[in-house]
């Protein structure tokens, strides 16, 4: 059964469990939203990638909670957060985007990013970074993808992506 009602908006936290942990959401302009609890002793903020816990690999709970990028889960991707997130035990539950057109996310990297260029979480960071090598292809199942190009720096630049992390 499809959800189509939602007590809360993209930008909502909750301290509960509203929506179904794992709920999917789905927008006309083709962006997909998955609501979640933020399980880690770590605060998230707004426009922030995360990624899932590679410790609930093989379970359910894989798709219902997300952290902060840490160098153990950066292959599982799992989206941008809406809005800042608590610590677990907090306001720890919200939406994050894992699909679809998303503004306005930071980028990092000491390589120049081009569009088209496969993006990751960067480790213990709020930003993406270039995944691979310019040019080459895509090594991530869930990644994202730059839709406008950014500078060599070591200053976050505040970019639009594709995000692919459903």
């Amino acid at each position: 059964m499809i959800k189509i009602l939602f007590e809360t908006a993209l930008t909502d936290v909750k301290k509960t469990d509203v929506e179904g942990v794992g709920t999917l959401r789905y927008e006309v302009s083709g962006r997909i939203y998955r609501w979640v609890k933020n399980h880690a002793a770590t605060t998230l903020t707004a426009k922030q990638p995360t990624c899932y816990d590679v410790g609930s690999v093989g379970t359910e709970a894989l798709y219902e909670s997300v952290e902060e990028p840490v160098t153990n889960d950066l292959m599982l991707n799992a989206g941008i957060t809406m809005t800042g997130f608590a610590i677990s035990g907090g306001i720890c539950y919200g939406w994050i985007q894992v699909q679809g057109y998303c503004p306005d996310v930071q980028v990092v990297g000491t390589t120049n990013i081009a569009v088209g260029d496969e993006l990751i979480a960067a480790n213990g960071l709020d930003t993406l970074l270039i995944a691979s090598a310019p040019g080459t292809a895509p090594t991530y199942s869930s990644h994202y993808i730059a839709v406008e190009t950014a500078i060599s720096t070591s200053v976050a630049q505040v970019k639009d992506v594709m995000v692919r992390c459903l």
